[in-house]
């Protein structure tokens, strides 16, 4: 019985959010006969826009997911030993393969019929990003029954608990959710909302971050604004106006260095315990 819910399950989260709900309850009605298996199969979540479009990349991209995926354990390998050179070249084709992914993604949903919005590519991003910085987030994308999106913040660990349909047991994804969302006013797209969640969080984050990294952005932040004055003024201003966005790009690579360092520093510190 738990294998012939695996198999309806596999094929429901494969299906576009739209058709899931009517999928599901035909599946249940077609099974209604069995004690209490229509009540698990209507218990099983519709999936967000953002999690059906990584679905779909397990799915029929699960060769390019895996690696994408398998980055995170050089990664993480590399964050644990403070190796610089290998964590700068191996974020550098991170970001280029999430991006490259999460088109792919985008690509999928519009073949499929159900062309996706910026933001929820920008969730899927995430997502994987989540599954590079946390193992037991790469098995609940591998699973295919992603019911959210996922997020990683900092080194937390990611917040897998009830993001996978049927999730294992002992697993985090079988843990339920410490923090009740309030109900929506009115219908918003999955994607957005989840964004937004994560810009919270992250701002909330960066709050707490290192000293010197958080002045490095406060300094950021003041030259960018003086760019756009300068870009403002006359022509005889245009020259300032060069030499500020030069000043800027190192200031903005000294602050990507010194959020690196922190990051390698806490990483390290986590290991020692």
């Amino acid at each position: 019985m738990a294998d012939q819910l695996d198999d309806i399950a596999q094929e429901l989260y494969g299906l576009p959010p739209a058709q899931f709900i009517s999928a599901r309850t035909a599946a249940a009605e077609a099974n209604r006969t069995e004690p209490g298996f229509g009540a698990r199969l209507r218990a099983l979540r519709r999936p967000a826009p953002a999690a059906w479009v990584v679905n779909l990349l397990a799915r029929e991209r699960c060769g390019e997911l895996d690696e994408v995926l398998d980055l995170g354990i050089a990664l993480r390998a590399a964050q644990t030993s403070l190796d610089r050179e290998a964590i700068t070249r191996l974020g550098k084709e991170r970001r280029a393969a999430v991006t490259g992914l999460a088109h792919t993604g985008g690509e999928l949903a519009e073949a499929a019929g159900h062309p996706v919005t910026a933001a929820v590519l920008d969730a899927v991003a995430g997502t994987l990003d989540a599954g590079l910085a946390d193992a037991e987030a790469a098995e609940a994308i591998r699973t295919g029954r992603l019911v959210r999106a996922l997020e990683t913040i900092g080194f937390e660990p990611v917040d897998l608990a009830e993001a996978v349909a049927l999730p294992g047991r002992g697993s985090r994804a079988a843990e339920k959710r410490a923090v009740v969302e309030r109900p929506k006013p009115h219908l918003v797209d999955d994607g957005d909302a989840e964004l937004a969640r994560a810009r919270t969080r992250a701002d909330a984050v960066a709050k707490r971050a290192d000293d010197d990294a958080a002045e490095i952005a406060r300094q950021l932040g003041d030259l960018d604004l003086r760019l756009r004055e300068a870009r403002k003024t006359l022509s005889a201003a245009e020259r300032e106006a060069a030499a500020i966005e030069r000043q800027r790009d190192v200031v903005a690579d000294t602050h990507e260095k010194a959020r690196l360092t922190l990051d390698t520093a806490l990483a390290r510190r986590r290991e020692l315990g």
